[in-house]
């Protein structure tokens, strides 16, 4: 193995260590941009995306400025950036010059770059065991002359690390022991009808299945939420964001 390689070694080591070891994800963001030399960093987690992907009680932190931060909340630019919306979509990694952005999309990107943020930018969705969606995205240097190459390089790297600060993010969270049990897709979807105010006879009718198959969910997803009721584990799956009120 050559010096170069033993070098590259060792400071990879270096950056995966700094970011596990660091305190919170806040920190974490930094110790990634720092550590390779990137313009930003964010991790997004939505802890619900409803069907028409509005996002429910976003845990977010980032290395942008203050003043484009205030102005991405201001103008709630969130309900437009198409990054955070492909990458809620999608289940594999990609680059940002595969998104096709609506007119309303690209003034907010050309916004972006005023700020002085890189045109380029690399995005790796995080769905978790209970459904969580999460988005770890990397934001070139202003002035970026090869970012493919710089993609090719280190993706893996960053998918790899991008699973470690979602775990950070479910600690901060919750502590140690997550509190979010895994429920099947079917399971959430008879709470989320339930949490609509629909009986087991109308679920039937609109999922397509009996109403005995419908009682079953029911009580498997009360179980996994150690609820006595539906009401109650209906309450429960929308306190731990499981479905949107």
């Amino acid at each position: 193995m050559s010096e170069t390689s033993d070098r590259f070694l060792l400071l990879r080591e270096t950056i995966f260590r700094e970011i596990k070891e660091a305190e919170n994800v806040e920190k974490a963001v930094f110790e990634l941009r720092d550590g390779y030399r990137l313009g930003h960093v964010t991790y997004h987690m939505a802890q619900t995306v409803t069907a028409d992907m509005q996002i429910d009680a976003p845990f977010v932190r980032t290395t942008y400025p203050p003043d484009w931060i205030a102005i991405y909340l201001t103008r709630s630019y969130v309900t437009i950036d198409p990054v955070v919306k492909e990458g809620l979509r999608r289940s594999l990694p990609f680059d940002w010059s595969e998104i096709e952005p609506t007119e309303e999309a690209m003034e907010m990107m050309t916004e972006f770059q005023v700020h002085g943020m890189g045109e380029y930018g690399y995005s790796i969705p995080i769905t978790d065991k209970v459904g969580r969606r999460a988005l770890l995205s990397v934001n070139s240097r202003a002035g970026e002359t090869n970012w493919s190459g710089f993609v090719k390089s280190f993706r893996q790297d960053w998918m790899e690390l991008a699973h470690v600060l979602h775990k950070k993010a479910i600690i901060e969270l919750f502590g140690d022991e997550d509190p979010v049990p895994v429920l099947s897709p079917r399971e959430l979807e008879i709470l989320h009808w339930s949490a609509k105010g629909k009986d087991y006879k109308e679920i039937a009718l609109i999922v397509g299945i009996s109403e005995h198959t419908v009682r079953t969910y029911m009580r498997s997803a009360r179980y996994k939420l150690n609820c006595s009721n539906m009401s109650q584990a209906v309450a429960k799956a929308i306190t731990l964001h499981l479905i949107g009120a």
